[in-house]
């Protein structure tokens, strides 16, 4: 029942209907305003509204009506998905006809290309791409590949060798390594790499193996690792042409035509070198000799035996 102070009539001064209305509702509801902008629910409005039954379990059943509608949505999107992909792990569309080999160098063509043969008719989504990128990181050549699918029935294979660094002479056998000493099975075979002889084979020979785990020569061929990697990024740093390294009891000697550098590791080597420098400047040697340069303070300098290598 609306309050007679709010009935229109023709004692009532003429107000606008959207006035009218206004007023009406915040009297229904019991509103009032405090002038501040801010409308406030009386407490005796309250009170009838916790006593209605009816008005509270209205209220209770909008307020579920959203996340029930939300949860069933979600459970509908996952059902329809796992669904789908189900259907796709199964269907022929999807299986492989074609393999790319993408940054793949020719020398292993053929040893990735054999590892990828069983992919061929199998489906694109089932294939387990870890497993076969493990396969191909096993060549001894390889120092890592890449395995991606290429909807609806490519795969794309790119790979990144091993690069050569040195080769190791035993006599006549000789094995390539690259950086972290792993014999290698394929390289280019235009590439003049650094020569190191030693006095007889590694028992570590096997592809894909380090030679540092040879319990006889894997100190000395880090060590000579390290000295190439140092001549690579010396320029002029070796006062003579280099003709090959040899690894003996006293470590890494440089051998040239009419000299022999011993250098013991890579440590310090510009150093040695400048030390080396100086000398031949200074006083060089008449015959053929070997100059010590592992001491820190002195050059230790003899006479070469025999002929020159």
């Amino acid at each position: 029942m609306v309050n007679d102070r709010f009935r229109r009539g023709a004692s009532t001064p003429r107000r606008s209907r959207m006035a009218y209305y206004t007023r009406r509702r915040q009297h229904r509801l019991g509103a009032t305003s405090s002038g501040d902008g801010f409308r406030r629910i009386s407490p005796h409005f309250m009170r009838r509204v916790k006593n209605r039954t009816s008005l509270r379990r209205r209220g209770n059943l909008h307020a579920m009506i959203r996340p029930i509608v939300v949860v069933g949505a979600v459970i509908a999107l996952l059902y329809g998905a796992q669904y789908a992909y189900q259907r796709a792990l199964t269907s022929p569309a999807l299986s492989i006809q074609s393999v790319r080999l993408h940054q793949v160098p020719t020398m292993l063509y053929e040893p990735v290309r054999a590892r990828v043969e069983a992919a061929y008719g199998q489906n694109l989504l089932a294939l387990d791409l870890a497993a076969l990128r493990e396969s191909i990181e096993s060549l001894p050549a390889v120092r890592s590949a890449g395995v991606r699918r290429v909807l609806p029935d490519e795969l794309v294979v790119s790979v990144i060798p091993r690069q050569p660094r040195a080769r190791i002479v035993a006599g006549e056998d000789s094995w390539v390594i690259d950086a972290d000493a792993v014999v290698l099975d394929a390289w280019e075979a235009r590439l003049r790499l650094p020569e190191v002889r030693i006095d007889g084979p590694p028992a570590v020979t096997t592809p894909g193996r380090r030679l540092t785990e040879d319990p006889q020569y894997g100190p000395r061929v880090a060590a000579a690792l390290e000295v190439i990697s140092w001549m690579t990024h010396a320029d002029g740093g070796v006062p003579h042409t280099v003709r090959h390294l040899r690894l003996d009891d006293a470590g890494v000697v440089l051998v040239a035509a009419r000299l022999e550098i011993v250098v013991g590791d890579g440590s310090d080597m510009d150093s040695k070198m400048a030390a080396v420098r100086s000398l031949l400047r200074a006083n060089p040697p008449v015959e053929p000799s070997i100059i010590d340069a592992r001491y820190q303070d002195m050059l230790v300098v003899t006479a070469l035996p025999g002929t020159a290598e």
